[in-house]
């Protein structure tokens, strides 16, 4: 653990000193403790700081709260100091912004300029690219990551030197980065080239009966982690929705898409997929061993016991046993959708708004999320919109605005999310108190989404059985 002597201040938001003298100061991977020579000491998750400023003889780093510690006087160990705990500091921000299992491709030193609605800075970075992703990590500003599959268009000047990437309405201006300007600029758009690639082979593979021009508009709606309203589908080419229904809809959770459907008004579905690693579970992204009806309790209390990169090997383990098994009567996976995973693994979804009864015409406030590769193993349930909105989804003139509005904010914060399940479902205790879950609480305050994610959280609807998960099912249609 590394260790270093100087002086600190500890700083109120509006910079009135609260503490300040001699210190000892150390961090580890995740924490960093200040012991001062008198009074209480300090200690906080590296993820805590929003800014991280080093200056030449002092090192000022401000904390979510507001208040900032500022750090001098450590000799000629200051160097060692910034850049140690500058590298500890990012590190434990990607695990934040929940980037750490991302594969990733390299990394550069320049400048960042974001613009957008939310928020404007400029500031020193670091940029980290992953094969899906940028991490944009500023040392004056809050770090954020931008998926590749949601960025419009990257452009070079190269009378300035400067890379542009426009997503949406947000705008990332990355400088300063000498002669690695263009290879960023060719790494960066080299690798949105491969994930379209990879997503346009998908896309094909499920609608391969469009000709050049509706597959353009297809590939255009429904973008890699982008859920495309099924109506708008429909109109490209009336076979869409069958072909959807045939090919990604897995035999065994067919019947919870059916009842969802049910009580979908027409032409309100969206659908969605993503890409995989190989080294991925074939079925997406990890639930709680509690999602998976052929978990015991006694399993999942085991389980719950173990270091969670055990958990999650178990899980796998006991799930790959039971696959192995075929229960009498049940049905095989479909060959097609085997073969299709072994070769590009994917993730597909299904968002439903749904009504109170199967004969309204407008969805209420209410909007299931089921994943309909094997991986599914609960439909979770959300608000589409703040309940004082709810009374708008009857207009006919505002609802679909604020139901698109609402499936765009929902989507984007699961495909963020990298579909964790944890996040979402977790109480508020968990993700504070228990240290293993301490970054996705963290990640609601550094991700936007998240935190509006959480809120609009209803609950879920386990996959054990049809009967059992129709009556929970039927508890959320009753406080739609």
């Amino acid at each position: 653990m590394p260790s270093f002597s100087g002086r600190f201040q500890y700083l109120n938001a509006d910079g009135a000193p609260v503490q300040a003298g001699p210190c000892k100061l150390t961090f580890e991977a995740e924490s960093l403790t200040v012991v001062p020579a008198s009074g209480a000491p300090l200690a906080f998750d590296l993820g805590d700081i929003d800014v991280f400023a080093p200056a030449d003889y002092e090192l000022s780093l401000t904390l979510y709260t507001g208040k900032k510690i500022v750090l001098n006087q450590f000799g000629k160990a200051s160097q060692n100091l910034r850049h140690d705990l500058l590298e500890a500091y990012r590190q434990r921000l990607i695990q934040c912004l929940l980037l750490e299992d991302l594969e990733e491709i390299t990394r550069f030193d320049g400048f960042a300029r974001l613009e957008s609605p939310a928020r404007t800075f400029s500031s020193p970075a670091e940029f980290r690219l992953y094969k899906s992703n940028l991490a944009a990590l500023p040392t004056e500003a809050t770090g954020f990551q931008w998926r590749l599959a949601d960025i419009d268009a990257v452009t070079f000047d190269e009378a300035n030197y400067a890379v542009t990437l426009q997503a949406a309405d947000e705008r990332l201006t990355v400088t300063k980065l000498a002669k690695r300007t263009r290879e960023f600029s060719e790494r960066l758009q080299e690798a949105v080239a491969q994930l379209t690639e990879k997503a346009a082979e998908a896309l094909h593979n499920l609608f391969p009966f469009l000709n050049p021009d509706q597959f353009q508009q297809a590939a255009q709606l429904m973008k890699e982690g982008r859920a495309a309203l099924l109506a708008r589908l429909q109109a490209i080419h009336p076979k869409a929705a069958q072909a959807l229904e045939e090919n990604v809809v897995d035999r065994q959770l067919r019947p919870y898409f059916e009842a969802l459907r049910q009580y979908t008004p027409a032409g309100w579905p969206y659908t969605g997929f993503k890409l995989l690693r190989k080294d991925e579970d074939r079925e997406g992204a990890p639930e709680s061993p509690g999602d998976s009806p052929e978990v015991s309790a006694a399993e999942e209390t085991a389980r719950e016991a173990m270091p969670e990169g055990m958990q999650v090997s178990a899980l796998r383990q006991a799930q790959g046993g039971e696959r192995s098994r075929t229960a009498p009567g049940a049905e095989p996976a479909p060959e097609g959708a085997a073969e299709e995973s072994a070769e590009l693994p994917i993730l597909h979804w299904f968002f439903f708004p749904l009504a109170a009864t199967p004969s309204a015409k407008c969805p209420a406030n209410l909007i299931a999320w089921e994943s309909t590769s094997r991986g599914g193993r609960a439909t979770y349930f959300f608000r589409l919109v703040p309940p004082e909105q709810a009374r708008q989804l009857q207009d006919p003139a505002r609802g679909p605005a604020l139901i698109d509005a609402g499936v765009r904010q929902l989507n984007r914060a699961i495909v963020l999310l990298n579909f964790r399940r944890e996040p979402i479902y977790l109480p508020d205790d968990a993700l504070e108190i228990q240290p293993r879950y301490r970054r996705y609480a963290i990640a609601c305050r550094k991700i936007p989404e998240l935190g509006r994610l959480r809120a609009s959280f209803l609950g879920r609807a386990i996959h054990t059985s049809l009967p059992a998960w129709q009556k929970q099912f039927e508890n959320f249609l009753a406080k739609a």
